[in-house]
């Protein structure tokens, strides 16, 4: 989720945990695998050992699926709200000069006063409009999370460390499409302009059942198309998905003009954030699996990995990945066109962020000429 201002964007099994059991080491090394020096120092809490074990799942992940994921160290700043107290991981000079009082551990961690009274934080902030340029994400993304307890007192089904780290993993990779300079370009200077956004294809959807009934039947077309055996079965899945598309675009685009341009934008900004964290909910699993797998040292919510032992996307827990619903169909119909690219050999991840303005769907069809 990335959150708005009006007219602005608000914006393994490799796994190295070898921080996620360190008890006593201040310093601490994300990753063995990824370049350059990886090692932060971090205060001996619990706070630590969660963001690190949301790192060395996020290089897992990055390592199996998506390899420019982790080049950095981290992306960026990280707010872990924890109680009256806001725990920044790896500040930004914009945090540090827009917060005035701050204890300092290290470069990579301060503790400070709770940085507002919203109760409920789990979001990309990022605005580029100059009355925010006193803001600590003024064109620098900051990620901002309750902790895991604060966290499953709002979202009833997250009372795992491990779903909560699957959850703050698409975080991140917010903040990584966002340090992507294409992909920060085309939503600062032709997204954020526009005078439609996320908030009027919701609308449309609450308000038009045809609409959203059009959406519900490409959806399924797309996971007929994954459900098949053999590629050449999906083809038909294909050629009906894209053609349900153009018609609902055609009928309603006359009265949104903006409306495939933006929706396309949000297709793959939540999209691929959805699915990597489904990416990284699979890394769990392969923990599960594992005889001995890593543990979260004196975490009461971490519940070695029991959630995503049997995981499986038509369970109750997870169904919601795939299903469009009217305030999150962008995230399940990209979602679900990465996972058919994915099967039909598609290779779209090293072009999407770098050329935003393609559309996810165009991969299918450019799959479609050749076939």
């Amino acid at each position: 989720m990335i959150k708005k201002t009006p007219f602005n964007i608000l914006a393994a099994l490799g796994m190295i945990l070898l921080s996620c059991q360190t008890r006593n080491e201040q310093t601490k090394t994300l990753s063995k695998t990824a370049e350059g020096d990886r090692s932060v120092k971090l205060p001996d809490s619990l706070s630590s050992r969660r963001v690190s074990f949301v790192l060395n799942l996020r290089d897992t992940v990055a390592e199996k699926h998506w390899s420019d994921f982790n080049k950095k160290k981290v992306e960026g700043a990280l707010v872990y709200f924890n109680g009256d107290k806001s725990e920044i991981f790896f500040p930004s000079s914009n945090v540090l000069r827009s917060l005035g009082k701050y204890k300092t551990f290290s470069d990579d961690y301060i503790l400070a006063d709770r940085t507002d009274s919203i109760p409920f934080h789990f979001e990309l902030m990022v605005s580029f409009t100059e009355a925010d340029s006193t803001k600590f994400y003024f064109e620098h993304p900051v990620e901002q999370f309750l902790s895991v307890e604060e966290t499953g007192n709002y979202i009833e089904s997250v009372q795992s460390t491990e779903m909560w780290s699957a959850m703050v993993i698409h975080e991140i990779f917010h903040h990584f499409q966002y340090n992507t300079p294409a992909f920060l370009e085309y939503a600062k200077n032709t997204i954020g302009p526009l005078p439609y956004d996320i908030r009027n294809l919701t609308q449309l959807c609450q308000e038009n059942e045809d609409f959203l009934e059009s959406i519900r039947v490409e959806n399924e077309y797309l996971l007929k198309a994954i459900a098949q055996d053999d590629n050449a079965a999906r083809l038909p899945f294909l050629k009906k998905y894209l053609q349900e598309r153009k018609l609902r675009i055609s009928s309603y685009g006359e009265n949104n003009p903006h409306l495939e341009q933006v929706e396309n934008y949000y297709i793959i900004q939540e999209g691929s954030a959805r699915y990597i964290e489904y990416k990284s909910m699979l890394a769990l699993q392969d923990l599960a699996h594992l005889p001995n797998p890593p543990q979260i040292f004196n975490d009461p919510k971490f519940k070695k990995f029991s959630e995503f032992a049997e995981m499986n996307l038509s369970d109750e827990a997870f169904n919601y990945l795939t299903y469009a619903g009217p305030s999150t169909y962008h995230y399940a119909l990209g979602f679900n066109t990465m996972r058919l690219l994915d099967i039909l050999g598609v290779d779209y991840k090293d072009d999407l962020l770098d050329n935003p303005e393609k559309p996810l769907h165009s991969y299918i069809e450019d799959y479609l000429s050749k076939s």
